[in-house]
């Protein structure tokens, strides 16, 4: 490898450091780059990364681990697909070194050999930090669900250095005796080690996701925009969804508009009757279609060139069709579906159409939340404050925004659920079921809340996330474990109330936007880890209602109560 090549990667790791994470360490920052890079085709949020990474003190030696069924990140609040086809297993360890060394593999071994021994409870770990116990406790409690059905599982090893040469012999025969003690382990699973070198680490930097796909058409016709309108055969388009691995291609879903509503969905249920019939009509007569929108689209013969396809209405009726087509026993059905491509000038328009086309049917649950009208109200107020609101899953990230100006739809939750709903328990351990029901999302994002309620909050949190961070006498636990509690303790100071409303909320905006005095950070840092604490002061109690109710008590007792609470 030449020197340029190791240049090369430090300029592009440099660049990357100064766009997306100039506040990390470069440490942190390479830990982070090489998850972005080894997960790249994952099409990972900054979320979900955040999610697995558990870096630092008593992290096993292990920098992240991420686990997923069907091609799908499985988190805490996951429902595990079902069925499960595959399942992937991703351990990762990124080292700013320039070699590849036997301790870092044993390490490596180590933390497996605990990950895979159920026999010990997670509980005993006490020689790894709390998050790496959360991924160990995430990874055994989801796999158990699947561990007893057909399935596929693969576990993959990721060593990332900037080394300039292969790892020496001792190094690769640790790695050798690592995979063939996992497949000892578990007796299906395919194992591989993989050493990222500097050359590996840059191409895949280098590397862009595919953005050009072709769909085969029976009948079009197209507008002078270059938008497209076509007749296609059902059998193409599920050839369109599928990937080289028989999976649905997720990426061309509408991003945070994933969600396949289930079997039972009563319209998904008349969908696969439809498809399932024996007579001749037509699909196309009896279904909407399918609307894509796309940076290009151009004909050539009978093929329709889509460059950057995102499907953002007929999720549902392309789940269908793809489960209905992927054993293929049905390659002989000529009927077609009615596919829209449209070619949007700029991305006020693209957000328009997606409103449009998914305010077409009422939708009970909240897989399509991402296109709400609330939530690109909350786009363009956040922007205001210099956020960037992912409400477009990844959209940011591609921009090369710095990682701390974007905000997820799940971080904006944890605030409102901490702040509004005072269920900083739930905010700390269960946000993603809580967006899952439609009663506790309406809470969340109540369609009459001034959008000032959803600024403050998350600039509020943001400040004491920044405050706690810098805290260094704290361990990364506590800081993770007490957060909520004190964005809740500081609300209710901003607010000089126990029980802030929607409307005393929204009235915080100019005094989340200025900064939040240190001393009131640190009273409320102090007043919750005291009880925090007192409790236990364990994840445990983080994540408990008793804990919340002891802090609102607290609250209530030092701040008062409203007079509608009396």
């Amino acid at each position: 490898m030449s020197a340029l090549d190791v240049q090369a990667l430090e300029t592009n790791f440099d660049n990357w450091r100064k766009e997306r994470v100039p506040h990390l360490s470069i440490s942190d920052a390479f830990e982070r780059y090489t998850v972005e890079q080894v997960l790249k085709d994952a099409d990972l949020s900054d979320d979900e990364i955040d999610s697995g990474l558990f870096a630092g003190p008593d992290d096993g030696g292990v920098d992240g681990m991420y686990f997923f069924v069907n091609r799908v990140l499985i988190q805490a609040d996951s429902d595990v697909p079902d069925p499960a086809i595959t399942a992937n297993l991703a351990i990762i360890q990124a080292k700013n070194e320039k070699s590849f060394t036997e301790d870092t593999v044993q390490k490596i071994y180590a933390f497996t050999r605990d990950l895979l021994n159920w026999s010990v409870p997670v509980e005993s770990f006490s020689y790894i930090n709390a998050s790496a116990r959360d991924a160990v406790s995430l990874f055994r409690e989801k796999y158990n669900i699947i561990i007893g059905s057909q399935h596929s599982f693969s576990v993959n090893f990721y060593y990332v250095t900037k080394s300039d040469g292969d790892p020496n012999p001792k190094v690769q025969q640790r790695a050798n005796n690592l995979c063939a003690f996992v497949h000892q382990q578990i007796s299906i699973a395919e194992v591989n080690f993989h050493f990222w070198d500097c050359r590996r680490l840059l191409a895949v930097a280098r590397t862009a996701p595919v953005v050009s796909m072709a769909l085969g058409i029976s009948k079009h016709f197209t507008t002078d925009d270059n938008s497209a309108i076509a007749l296609v055969r059902l059998t193409s388009f599920a050839e369109f969804l599928t990937d080289e691995h028989g999976l649905i291609r997720r990426h061309i879903l509408e991003p945070n508009v994933r969600d396949y509503q289930g079997a039972y969905n009563p319209v998904n249920r008349e969908i696969r009757q439809t498809l399932q019939s024996a007579d001749n009509r037509e699909f196309w007569w009896l279904n909407n279609g399918i609307t894509i929108l796309a940076s290009s689209c151009s004909v050539t013969g009978n093929k329709l060139t889509i460059e950057r396809p995102e499907i953002v209405n007929g999720l549902q009726t392309s789940q269908e069709i793809y489960s209905h087509f992927k054993d293929r026993s049905h390659q002989n059905d000529m009927r077609s579906v009615m596919i829209r491509v449209i070619v949007p000038p700029d991305a006020q328009t693209t957000n328009q159409i997606t409103k449009a086309t998914n305010f077409q049917t009422a939708v009970t649950d909240v897989m399509l939340h991402a296109t709400d009208p609330i939530h690109f109200d909350i786009e363009d107020r956040l922007k205001l404050q210099g956020l960037f609101y992912d409400r477009r899953k990844g959209e940011y990230r591609q921009q090369r925004k710095p990682v701390d100006q974007i905000v997820s739809i799940t971080a904006l939750a944890q605030a409102v659920i901490a702040i509004l709903l005072q269920r900083p328990d739930d905010a700390r351990a269960r946000p993603g079921s809580l967006l899952k029901r439609a009663e506790t999302y309406r809470q969340i994002f109540e369609e009459n809340h001034n959008r000032d309620v959803f600024v403050a909050a998350i600039l509020i949190d943001r400040q004491v996330l920044g405050f706690l961070e810098k805290q260094t006498d704290l361990t990364k636990d506590v800081r993770r474990d007490i957060r909520y509690y004190v964005t809740t303790w500081v609300s209710c100071i901003l607010a000089n109330n126990g029980a802030p409303t929607a409307a005393d909320l929204a009235g915080l905006v100019p005094k989340a936007v200025g900064r939040i005095p240190g001393e009131m950070l640190a009273a409320a840092r102090n007043e919750v880890l005291k009880l925090y604490q007192k409790a236990g002061g364990t994840d445990a109690v983080s994540k408990s209602p008793e804990f919340t109710k002891k802090v609102l008590s607290v609250l209530s007792t030092k701040f008062g109560l409203r007079a509608d609470q009396i």
